[in-house]
């Protein structure tokens, strides 16, 4: 029997699709060794080795730090687990450790840029790897256009405007010109160079910690700890129910393995980058829930604008302003994070032939796939503008991350 091993050009890709089935009967199961995927790597185009363990660690922290958790903080604590929110984080962020670990170990063996597609696919065959990685892209893209609709309504708040003000109604759609717009711009920095989108984020991220510290600080200031009382109204089952939602905050730290080819020490910087962010991260979300239920008795935290509404609610009115700026850099910078993320998915993918393999071309000067990182930039673009954030959170529901993570674990 044959074995298929790949194609060599769009022309015999599309001419295969007539034997589709004994290609998927021979390929279903057939697994690519690291040294098999890597010398698939060097023939397409090598990527520049640029990034260090500090880019890598503002990379995850610039993708899992975004203004998700200035709403879900308040929703969980309201509705799910009380003041027991600062211990679903924990338990939370402990979780992701197991998971991270799995990916720190690979991402360190394996460097290559298709993060979880080269893990299964190296174990489990093309099959299973294809069907995750399926998923994975259709995730990213959906979530990286919900992340940028978001930006219109924290600059809205930021510059004391209705949100309505900064989009367009246009038939039955509501046309968001702001998300279109970044997503343009953050795709242009990214096919020109992974430096330079890596120390944009790596800028934008230190800044947004910085604000984030601010919301701490002044948080504890105007905090009171009988306002933390009782701290678990929902019982230890709201407390684990909690740490099921907020768990989603904790969805990124498989961003930095897809980095790996662009590493300057694979081996050492990516388990630090990976396990350094989640610390970080899940250090920020511990002390951020605490300052908001010590701040706001239970009863009074909006489920909403969790954060704005509590310093309203404790006069330090201006205070909203700092998370709003702070709620729009996690924006920019997840946003920017995940549209390389997937870049590079899509790069390894069409490596191997499973999708037309000009999408894996690295640009000769700027060492970027370029082909790719224009393609889902559009994708993400088009979908952004026409889409409403309440439709893309429904969608990307339905492209949960748990097979990916099942499988990887399932790999050690």
């Amino acid at each position: 029997m044959a074995t298929y091993t790949g194609f060599h050009s769009s022309k015999e890709y599309f001419s295969a699709l007539l034997r589709a089935p004994k290609i998927v009967a021979q390929r279903a199961f057939l697994t690519k060794s690291f040294q098999q995927q890597d010398e698939d790597r060097i023939h397409a185009g090598e990527m520049k080795r640029v990034l260090g363990a500090f880019d890598l660690i503002c990379i995850g922290v610039g993708l899992m730090l975004g203004a998700g958790v200035f709403v879900t903080t308040g929703a969980v604590a309201a509705s799910d687990a009380g003041p027991a929110v600062i211990l679903s984080y924990l338990v939370a962020g402990f979780s992701a450790l197991l998971s991270s670990l799995c990916y720190a170990e690979f991402s360190a063996n394996m460097p290559l840029a298709g993060g979880a597609y080269s893990y299964i696919s190296a174990v489990f065959g093309e099959y299973l790897a294809w069907i995750t990685v399926a998923n994975l892209i259709l995730e990213y893209i959906l979530a990286n256009a919900a992340v940028i609709r978001g930006f219109s309504p924290y600059f809205a708040m930021l510059i004391n405007k209705q949100p309505e003000n900064l989009v367009m109604a246009h038939q039955s759609y509501i046309l968001d010109w702001f998300a279109f717009g970044w997503v343009i711009l953050l795709t242009i920095m990214l096919v020109l160079g992974t430096k330079e989108s890596a120390m944009f984020n790596l800028v934008v991220t230190i800044i947004h910690v910085i604000l984030v510290v601010f919301i701490i600080i002044a948080g504890f200031v105007k905090s009171d700890h009988t306002n933390a009382q009782p701290f678990t109204p929902f019982g230890v089952r709201g407390l684990f129910n909690g740490a099921a939602i907020v768990f989603f905050s904790f969805i990124g730290f498989d961003a930095v393995a897809t980095s790996a080819e662009e590493v300057k020490n694979p081996k050492r910087d990516l388990p630090l980058g990976i396990l350094g962010a989640l610390g970080i991260v899940t250090a920020c979300y511990i002390l951020m829930s605490a300052a908001l239920v010590t701040m706001v008795p239970i009863n009074a935290i909006d489920g909403g604008a969790s954060f704005a509404a509590a310093f309203e609610y404790v006069n330090l009115v201006w205070a909203k302003y700092i998370v709003a700026l702070g709620a729009l850099l996690g924006i920019i910078t997840g946003t920017l994070v995940g549209m390389y993320a997937v870049s590079r998915i899509i790069a390894a993918v069409s490596r191997q032939h499973l999708l037309p393999p000009f999408l894996a071309r690295v640009h000769k000067r700027f060492g970027t796939p370029y082909i790719a990182t224009i393609l889902q930039g559009v994708a993400t673009a088009v979908i952004a503008l026409f889409t409403s954030f309440d439709e893309l959170i429904h969608l990307v529901s339905g492209s949960t991350s748990r097979p990916r993570v099942y499988f990887v674990s399932s790999s050690q």
